[in-house]
């Protein structure tokens, strides 16, 4: 997410800093949003976002639609060569056929 969506969704500026989630893959679908999935021997290079107040966080699940589209996971990041204990955002590519599939994709 970039820091106008965050700042759009929380109403607050949070720092960040170049991570390395290692062990998922970035899944960019044709319909719908991107989202990361367990892949052994892979990484997404993103950020971590730092400080994030509980209700920002409340901010965040309601629009990341938290429990269907996405569940929010503890990960371990590298920060600067060093491991960083924190949550991501993780999708289900169920959820997100279903819930971005268009009229044309319903046969018969």
């Amino acid at each position: 997410m970039d820091d106008a969506r965050l700042e759009s969704v929380t109403g607050q500026r949070f720092a960040r800093r170049a991570a390395r989630l290692e062990g998922f893959e970035r899944v960019a679908p044709a319909r719908g949003y991107p989202y990361v999935v367990p892949r052994a021997g892979a990484h997404v290079d993103g950020h971590l976002i730092e400080n994030v107040d509980a209700a920002s966080l409340r901010r965040l699940d309601t629009y990341e639609d938290e429990g269907r589209l996405y569940l929010r996971r503890p990960v371990e990041v590298v920060v600067g060569g060093e491991r960083v204990a924190c949550e991501t955002y993780v999708g289900d590519a169920d959820q997100h056929q279903r819930r971005f599939r268009t009229m044309t994709d319903v046969t018969g």
